[in-house]
């Protein structure tokens, strides 16, 4: 009899870092009923530290920009870039105006308030690649 194997399709792990519990709860819930696998963290610097500690772990950062700690989202995107260039990184805020980015890094940016239908969509679309986030 043969062997007939269905490859496993990976489940795409999005480290969601927002400092306000109530968004951060409801980016986790509506990326979970999108079929993401979720992990929350609530400073960058937590985020940061995640990310050393759980290295090829995580697909995706989302993360809002103005957060307490001695990282904002701007200096996290900075040090993801860094580390891995390739892992795409969505900043979130609902305040106008940010700091520059190091050359190289071009993170998606959803302005605040976002609609909750959207942002299935646009992690999606980050994973997909450059090409796809040009459309």
């Amino acid at each position: 009899m043969a062997d007939i194997s269905i490859p496993l399709k990976k489940i795409p792990v999005v480290l969601v870092v927002e400092d306000d519990w109530v968004v951060r709860t409801l980016i986790h819930e509506i990326l979970e009923t999108e079929g993401f696998h979720v992990v929350t963290s609530e400073t960058g610097d937590d985020a940061w530290r995640y990310l050393q500690e759980h290295q090829g772990e995580i697909d995706l950062v989302f993360s809002d920009i103005h957060m307490p700690g001695t990282m904002d989202g701007i200096d996290l995107a900075n040090l993801v870039h860094r580390h891995w260039p390739q892992m795409p990184i969505i900043l979130s805020s609902g305040v106008p105006g940010r700091r520059p980015l190091d050359q190289g890094c071009e993170p998606i940016f959803v302005s605040k308030p976002w609609h909750s239908r959207d942002i299935g969509m646009i992690c999606q679309r980050a994973l997909a690649g450059p090409t796809a986030r040009a459309r």
